[in-house]
């Protein structure tokens, strides 16, 4: 089996950096053979390149979605396509959002068979800030335990 796992993020910007700070946790850690993990910074409608010949990709991103800071949410291709634009979470702005990609990529039929997105609330998405709020940080190996579960389910 082939995974794409990518890290979606902004380092410039406090916790929207977590997606990165995951995927470089993982890089640390044993992987399943054809697990593949990219830091993808900000891709905004470049996600659609990233996933085109991948029929499995996992998402680490930023959310907001009213959960107290660090909490880590598992979301389904599903839920988030069937999502109104009013929903009452959102993955953090990258130019044009991860929702507006997946809603492209089911027009245009280039959407993976199998797509979840782990998401890290966060506190803060200051510019020009460095570094993750601390209950962000602590959530960083837990988020990356829940990329290994959905891993771990498609073998």
């Amino acid at each position: 089996m082939r995974c794409l796992v990518l890290g979606c993020g902004n380092l410039l910007a406090a916790d929207d950096a977590v997606g990165l700070e995951v995927v470089r946790y993982l890089k640390q850690q044993p992987l399943p053979p054809g697990t593949e993990v990219y830091e993808a910074g900000t891709p905004g409608l470049n996600l659609l390149s990233y996933w085109n010949q991948e029929d499995s990709v996992i998402l680490v991103d930023a959310v907001k979605s009213g959960h107290p800071p660090g909490t880590v949410l598992r979301l389904e291709l599903s839920d988030l396509l069937s999502a109104s634009p009013s929903a009452r979470f959102s993955l953090t702005a990258h130019g044009v959002g991860i929702l507006e990609a997946l809603k492209l990529g089911q027009l245009t039929g280039n959407l993976p068979a199998r797509l979840v997105i782990i998401g890290i609330e966060i506190a803060e998405e200051e510019p020009f800030r460095l570094g993750l709020s601390p209950a962000v940080e602590k959530a960083v190996p837990a988020a990356a335990a829940a990329v290994l579960s959905v891993l771990e389910e498609w073998k």
